[in-house]
């Protein structure tokens, strides 16, 4: 673990992590306490001047102009314009009609039509970068330390979810949404993010299991952790995020199983066979509880579901705004003229339940180019990490549970999950140094090795 000094880069992103953690759940309605994270994100910063100066200097280069491009994006979206040029903009009859009205519409005005949100998009990205420029160069031992904080963090999510269940969410509750809710819900507003979140945990937890000189007590907390971690995201009653719990189950088989190459035999199989007798022993228990039924219950009320409804309006949408964007931010106001009478609902969409989508409407071709090139990649990234294996594993996971509910939800557009993506990040912006996995031999291979060499194992092994 890292030590506890305020100037270890590790120990300021760390508590960039945990302030997200408390105050980074609430999404963009929770103004306050979001600036409490962006504030941390900025201080940060301004202790680490030559770090951030070296990270763009330094790092690999189709990283630093991803970043770049990404921060400038939502700032060049708030430069005011001439009236000649946002006004032929497509997309801004209505805004031209409306000051006109008015008698102001020979006023420069920005290219984003809600400047507001478009600024505050900019403000979420700074405690991301603070955490990418002070955990990108962190040793082995660091990077390691904050995947056990992740997990830590994933454990005291389920505790305080499980002591507000038992009030009814009445009690210790972060949001007053989330009060009397049936779902876990931890320090999130959002069940989707939450549970999420704790998918994150348990690909993090997949990423720093050890693998050579397993002790019980590694084992049994192991364990352990997974079952609460699992309990926990079936408790947030997300269906997405049950569906996610592939991602970490499907990471710790291809682990084992690339890096181990355990043999078939007898113990082998019987240990197999007594963990899948405990998972369905746990299982079975768990579906005769109340809630945990209520929860897959919901998988059941698919048909019903508002979002693909949602999605033909924003198609709609983004194609009154193509090929320029409406404007970071700007969804919840500029969806409504082109939403359908017969889609209509007592609430608001708010969001378009598909952040592809939604950073089509709001970004147009830039947006779809930026998304690409982030997909790229963190693709590279991510497969280079499943070769080498060890803490950039956890980084894949989280890119793969990032994108796939980002096609039916909105998990980056929370302070917290932004924060946990870009401490993920910086695992890989510098792998190169870190050595794989498959290289450090476990004890008893080099044992077995030794024996068939007729030589002594290294005492270091």
């Amino acid at each position: 673990m890292p030590k506890i000094r305020p100037g270890n880069p590790a120990v300021q992103a760390g508590f960039l992590v945990l302030v997200a953690l408390l105050f980074g759940g609430g999404g963009s309605a929770m103004g306050l306490a979001n600036l409490v994270v962006q504030l941390a994100g900025f201080a940060v910063l301004a202790c680490n001047g030559p770090a951030v100066f070296a990270f763009f200097r330094t790092a690999p280069r189709a990283l630093v102009v991803l970043v770049t491009a990404t921060l400038l994006l939502p700032l060049l979206q708030v430069v005011p314009l001439p009236p000649a040029i946002w006004q032929a903009l497509p997309g801004r009859e209505f805004a031209v009609q409306s000051l006109e009205l008015t008698g102001g519409s020979q006023v420069w005005k920005p290219f984003s039509l809600d400047p507001n949100r478009t600024a505050i998009a900019f403000f979420a990205l700074v405690p991301a970068l603070a955490i990418l420029v002070t955990a990108w160069q962190l040793s082995r031992e660091d990077k390691r330390g904050l995947l056990i904080l992740v997990v830590a963090c994933g454990l005291a999510v389920v505790l305080l979810g499980a002591q507000q269940l038992a009030t009814g969410n009445r009690h210790l509750v972060f949001y007053a949404q989330t009060y009397g809710s049936a779902d876990l819900q931890g320090t999130f507003a959002n069940r989707n993010t939450g549970g999420l979140m704790l998918n994150v945990a348990l690909v993090t937890l997949v990423a720093v299991f050890p693998l050579r000189q397993i002790r019980a007590i590694w084992t049994l907390g192991g364990a352990a952790t997974v079952l609460l971690l699992v309990v926990g995201v079936v408790l947030t009653r997300s269906r997405s995020s049950m569906a996610l719990l592939l991602v970490p189950a499907a990471l710790a088989l291809w682990r084992w199983l690339r890096w181990r190459r355990p043999a078939l035999n007898r113990r082998t199989v019987l240990l197999a066979g007594a963990l899948v007798l405990v998972l369905a022993g746990g299982a079975s228990l768990l579906a005769s509880n109340q809630r945990v039924q209520s929860a897959f219950g919901r998988f059941d009320t698919v048909e019903d579901e508002q979002r693909p409804l949602i999605w033909k309006d924003t198609v709609v949408a983004a194609g009154r705004y193509w090929p320029v964007g409406s404007g970071i931010g700007s969804f919840d106001d500029v969806f409504q003229p082109d939403e359908a009478l017969e889609n209509l609902s007592y609430g608001r969409a708010q969001r378009a339940h598909d952040d592809f989508l939604e950073a089509t409407l709001e970004t147009g071709v830039v947006g779809i180019a930026l998304v690409l090139g982030w997909a790229v990649v963190l693709g590279r990234f991510g497969l280079q990490a499943l070769r080498r294996g060890s803490t950039g594993l956890a980084a894949a996971g989280t890119f793969a549970l990032v994108a796939l509910q980002s096609i039916t939800d909105y998990p980056l557009r929370s302070q917290t999950m932004l924060c946990l993506f870009a401490l993920m990040l910086s695992l890989l912006a510098d792998a190169g140094r870190e050595e794989p996995e498959a290289r450090r031999t476990p004890r008893s291979e080099a044992r077995r090795q030794g024996q068939k060499d007729g030589s002594r194992p290294s005492a270091h092994l």
